[in-house]
């Protein structure tokens, strides 16, 4: 049984499926989503008091999986980092991406970013490393923002401002009568993360991973 056979070895055959088709274009991808997938059903598997094999992981109408009676849950990951947001209620977002330079920086900038976050990305225009990470945030922002409403704001991303007067890392944003809070999450330096949650306070974080345990 190979390395990635044995990442996969809890997944259900759906799970299984979506991991032979990254396989055919990048096997690190592949393992990684295998990794993220079985980690999710560690977590789960916690909160819900059963077996990591026992998990049934169901998708909403808009592509947005949950649980049946289990906790508001959200998995992001990117080259080398998983990021797996859970809370007992609140929906949620979350989206982590390596920073690196985008080919069409400039088109981005134009089409999908409103006044706000376009005068705060090319604050310091100056500084090409600033204006990259400044767009990488922006861009993680309105990506947890889209999951939190479950996809159903795919194809909005001009008309979501998640760019004002920031206070204390984090907006409070209100939209068709529902307030999300955005903040930035610091999982290691060259990503950028960010997490929605449903409501009006900054959700407490409390960190898990495989190799340190928990810490706050």
């Amino acid at each position: 049984m190979s390395t990635l056979d044995m990442d996969m070895f809890l997944l259900s055959p759906d799970g299984k499926e979506r991991v032979h088709r990254k396989k055919k274009t990048s096997l690190l991808a592949a393992h990684s989503l295998a990794i993220s997938r079985t980690f999710l059903r560690y977590v789960l598997a916690h909160y819900m008091r059963e077996k990591a094999s026992d998990i049934l992981i169901k998708y909403g109408s808009a592509g947005k999986p949950y649980v049946k009676g289990g906790p508001q849950f959200n998995l992001s990951h990117t080259q080398g980092v998983s990021v797996l947001a859970v809370t007992a209620h609140n929906a949620l977002g979350v989206d982590v991406e390596y920073v690196r330079p985008l080919l069409h920086k400039d088109a981005i900038i134009k089409r999908f970013l409103t006044e706000d976050e376009r005068q705060y990305v090319l604050e310091n225009r100056s500084d090409e490393h600033e204006t990259r990470w400044r767009l990488w945030q922006v861009l993680t922002r309105k990506e947890a923002w889209i999951k939190a409403c479950g996809q159903s704001l795919c194809g909005r991303w001009r008309s979501l401002n998640t760019w004002c007067a920031k206070k204390d890392d984090r907006d409070v944003k209100a939209l068709e009568g529902q307030q999300y809070v955005l903040q930035s999450l610091d999982v290691g330096q060259g990503y950028s993360a960010s997490l929605c949650v449903t409501g009006n306070k900054k959700a407490s974080v409390r960190w898990m991973n495989t190799t340190e345990g928990i810490r706050r």
